[in-house]
């Protein structure tokens, strides 16, 4: 009868923790509009891959706003960060969004930055308008 050999594993990624992880969430109350808002802060931290060098680390901000008797000023709020570097080389992106509404439409804007060495080398804007259709 044949034999089977297991095959070997990979050896675990080696990796180094650059700036660490952490996480934050808020809830601020405005006395004087009574708007409530959830502020969100995920720090995905940096690390770096010792095989080859590459540094990559991330940073999603969100707010989520609401005044309790007024659903129609929902909106929700994005700033998400990606970076991405190795020696004296970096990128990093930069994307914006924003979403409210009004009875009949959710409206809809974004915006994307890229960077390389801190310098601004790519943009570009979006906005939709999407009809709410019984929602």
């Amino acid at each position: 009868t044949p034999t089977f050999e297991e095959p070997e594993a990979a050896p675990p990624w080696q990796t180094k923790i650059v700036r660490e992880p952490s996480n934050k969430r808020d809830f601020v109350f405005d006395q004087h509009s009574g708007t409530t808002e959830l502020q969100i802060v995920d720090d995905f931290g940096e690390e770096e891959d010792l095989d080859h060098g590459l540094i990559n680390g991330g940073i999603a901000r969100e707010w989520w706003s609401i005044h309790p008797d007024d659903p129609l000023s929902a909106s929700g709020k994005t700033h998400w960060t990606q970076t991405l570097k190795r020696g004296n080389w970096s990128i990093r992106t930069e994307t914006f969004s924003q979403m409210t509404s009004n009875e009949t439409t959710f409206m809809i804007t974004a915006r994307i930055e890229a960077y390389e060495d801190e310098k601004l080398i790519f943009e570009k804007d979006f906005e939709k308008s999407i009809k709410r259709n019984l929602v």
